[in-house]
């Protein structure tokens, strides 16, 4: 199974997981980070690479951060950049964290990583224009 590990400024990475876990059920092999405005990101960094570890079970470990370019996003490409089992998305979203819990056991880490892009793009609707296409 591959890891997932989320990633965020505040405490969104593990209340999204708590929303995702509402929906789908309790998961295994999971962990969430945060960074708050006083926290050192050498000690995030650390945090990350530890996660890694405990989370790759030799199926590899998907990051998934908030904000593309935030502290966040940018120790996960540090990370990525030199480790083969580990990919990267930012952006997270609800449909993406369900999307990569609820595959991860039967895709390989490139073919989720690119399921959970779509997913989350998907996910984005415009609710006014689905009902008053005209505004």
């Amino acid at each position: 199974m591959i890891g997932v590990l989320i990633i965020s400024h505040g405490k969104f990475s593990t209340e999204i997981l708590k929303s995702a876990e509402l929906i789908i059920g309790r998961q295994e092999n999971v962990a969430t980070l945060h960074l708050n405005a006083d926290d050192d990101i050498q000690l995030l960094r650390q945090k990350v690479n530890e996660q890694i570890y405990e989370l790759d079970q030799g199926e590899g470990v998907l990051i998934l951060t908030d904000l593309f370019g935030g502290s966040p996003s940018n120790v996960a490409l540090a990370t990525i950049k030199n480790m083969d089992n580990v990919y990267g998305i930012s952006g997270v979203n609800l449909p993406m964290v369900i999307e990569a819990l609820m595959l991860r056991h039967s895709n390989p880490l490139d073919k989720l990583t690119e399921s959970c892009c779509k997913s989350a793009a998907e996910g984005i609707k415009n609710l006014t224009q689905l009902i008053s296409p005209t505004k």
